[in-house]
This record gives C-alpha cells, sequence and structure tokens, in this order.
C-alpha cells in the first residue's frame, strides 16, 4: 500500500512539473500581458464568467464520457478590463490523459499543441482549467485542488485563474465555476452566451485532425446549470414539427422507444446545431454507458429517421424498414421494431 501511494505522489509530481512547463509556453509575454491587472479575485468583485453554450455542452459530454472516473482538461478565452474570464473555446482530456478514480493528469503533449496553436493562431489564453469528481458528490474543489491552483498561480504570476469542478449523475452534468487568486478559490456563477462559440467552427476548420472529441454525442444538464432556458425550441424553417399537432406526434414516439428500454433510461428530445429533432435514449448495459440517437431528417415523414448506437467497444448505425403510409407513427413503430432486432 506504501508503495502504492508513494508511486503516485510521483506520478503527481512529475506531472506537475511538467504542467507547469507547458504552462509557462502557452503563457507567453504576450499572452500575460491580457491577464488583468488585479491582485485578489475575491476583492475585484469581478462579474460572473462568461461561456457560450457550446463549450458547456462540449464539456457535459466529456464528463459523461467518464461516469465513474476523473476526466478534464482546459479553458482558453480571453480577459475583458474589468478582470472577467470569457470562454471562448474548451478542450477535454488528451489521447494520453491519466484518468482515475481520485484524480486526473492532462496529456500534457496534447495541451502543449492544442493550447499552442490556439493562442498563435487564434489569439486564445489559457484561462482556466476544468476537471470532474463525476458522482463522488464534491460541487467544490478539493483541499489539494485550491493549494494546487494558489501555488501555480504564484508560480507563474498569474494574476488570476478560473477553476471549474464537473459533477454527474451517470445521465446528468453540472459545471461549478470557482474565481482563483494567490490566496484561494471562491464560488460564482456563469453568465452563459446561448449560442456557438464563434471560435468553435474556425478552430475545428483549422485544427480538427488533432483535437479529441469525446464519445457521447449529446451534452445533458443537471436542472440549475442553465438558468433561464427559452419556453420554445427552434425548430428548422422546414422541419416537420412545426406542423400543427406533430408535437404529439413525437411524444408517441418517444413513449414508444421508451417501452424497449429499462425503467432507468433516460430518453429525451433534443435539437442539434441545425434545429433538427432527434430521441435520444442513455442506459447502462454489460458494457457500462449506452447510448441511442434517432435522428428525423428535414424531409420526415418522407425520408426514413437514421439510428446510430455506441457503447464504450464503439458505434454501429442501423437501417430498418421505413415504409410511409397515412400514419406516420404507425411507420415508426415499424421502423423501430426493426431495429431492436438487430441489436
Amino acid at each position: 500500500m506504501k508503495n502504492k501511494h508513494s508511486k503516485r505522489v510521483r506520478t503527481v509530481m512529475e506531472y506537475r512539473v511538467k504542467f507547469l512547463q507547458t504552462l509557462g509556453t502557452i503563457h507567453s509575454e504576450g499572452a500575460r500581458l491580457t491577464t488583468p491587472p488585479v491582485a485578489s479575485a475575491a476583492a475585484s468583485g469581478a462579474k460572473a464568467p462568461i461561456i457560450f453554450r457550446s463549450e458547456l455542452d462540449y464539456i457535459s459530454r466529456c464528463i459523461l464520457d467518464c461516469p465513474n472516473i476523473e476526466t478534464g482538461g482546459q479553458l482558453f478565452g480571453s480577459w475583458t478590463e474589468d478582470g472577467t474570464p470569457v470562454v471562448l473555446f474548451a478542450i477535454g482530456p488528451g489521447p494520453h490523459a491519466n484518468h482515475q478514480p481520485t484524480f486526473f493528469n492532462q496529456d500534457v503533449n496534447y495541451l502543449l499543441a492544442v493550447g499552442t496553436e490556439l493562442k498563435n493562431r487564434f489569439g486564445l489564453v489559457h484561462i482556466g482549467e476544468w476537471h470532474s469528481h463525476h458522482q463522488l458528490g464534491l460541487a467544490r474543489p478539493s483541499g489539494h485542488d485550491v493549494s494546487t491552483m494558489v501555488s501555480t498561480i504564484r508560480e507563474k504570476h498569474l494574476s488570476r485563474f478560473l477553476l471549474c469542478i464537473g459533477n454527474c449523475n451517470g445521465r446528468s452534468s453540472s459545471l461549478n465555476p470557482f474565481m482563483c487568486d494567490d490566496r484561494t478559490c471562491v464560488a460564482t456563477s456563469w453568465d452563459v452566451i446561448r449560442q456557438e462559440s464563434p471560435v468553435r467552427r474556425p478552430v475545428y476548420e483549422h485544427m480538427g485532425s488533432i483535437l479529441v472529441d469525446p464519445r457521447t454525442r449529446f451534452a445533458s444538464h443537471m436542472t440549475g446549470t442553465l438558468r433561464d432556458e427559452p419556453a420554445r425550441p427552434r425548430y428548422a424553417r422546414d422541419s416537420w414539427m412545426n406542423e400543427q399537432g406533430n408535437g404529439q406526434l413525437l411524444n408517441r414516439m418517444m413513449l414508444h422507444v421508451k417501452s424497449h428500454h429499462s425503467r432507468s433510461a433516460e430518453v429525451s428530445v433534443k435539437l442539434d446545431d441545425m434545429g433538427r429533432v432527434h430521441i435520444v435514449s442513455v442506459d447502462y448495459g454489460r458494457n457500462g454507458r449506452w447510448e441511442e440517437d434517432i435522428l428525423f431528417p428535414d424531409g420526415f415523414p418522407g425520408l426514413a429517421p437514421f439510428c446510430r448506437a455506441c457503447d464504450r467497444t464503439g458505434s454501429a448505425e442501423f437501417r430498418g424498414i421505413w415504409s410511409m403510409n397515412d400514419d406516420p407513427f404507425v411507420a415508426f413503430v415499424d421502423y423501430y421494431d426493426s431495429i431492436i432486432r438487430q441489436y
């Protein structure tokens, strides 16, 4: 037991040295000038950190990938004149990150490659860190988290840094922000801009080949993570959901899907960035977390839905029998039942 503990301490210390070296590289002199000239986050009265909905969604997907072990990543963006951090781009764990039940170490080479490119190409500053405490029930930084963050701020001569702690219940996630300075970390709340970050697509167009995406396809936020959700969903302009009565049809199809899963399965309706409807199911089986995604294309019900299912072993696409008649619900039941038989 003692040797195991000593090995873990050495691993954490070695990672910390590499991390500080990497932090120095992506916080060059030019980047450091963009940090706010305020010594104490607690005393500054800075506004709530700003984050785009796309980045919260991305982090949620990362957290849901690892419901029983810690995961994490970095936050890139800028600082406003009053010291408010603006999160424009979030990354998750690199391919060689170290995930354990009670700690997480980022893949330092991945952080260096991505962080350097984000700084040089897009002018984004490394403004924060995030990691999950998965289902440990700890929604705030641990004592070790705080001491590590305070030491890093002092050693790198930063004014402040954003630390975010994620949690999940296996089906949904939360992300709590904390502003840290050279003394402590103080809880705050998000100011969410409900749209995609203006740099997310340009970044993927330029460096998508080196970015690591989470396996979980859809974000799912715990109640209270996002305040004042829009009352009406925004469907695509030509969506079948804009026709009267199709909301009830969608609900009937969702209930039919749910009838084929376990009682603990979470089945919900989600919209993608193009305003298309998906019925998404999350359940747990022999291979752990299992997710099913049924996409309804713009031409539905003239065009068949598209189904994809995945678990930790991989993903597969399924095409069922689609014979459109006067009743789209009957057509969907026949279609879905033919897919289930392929599982």
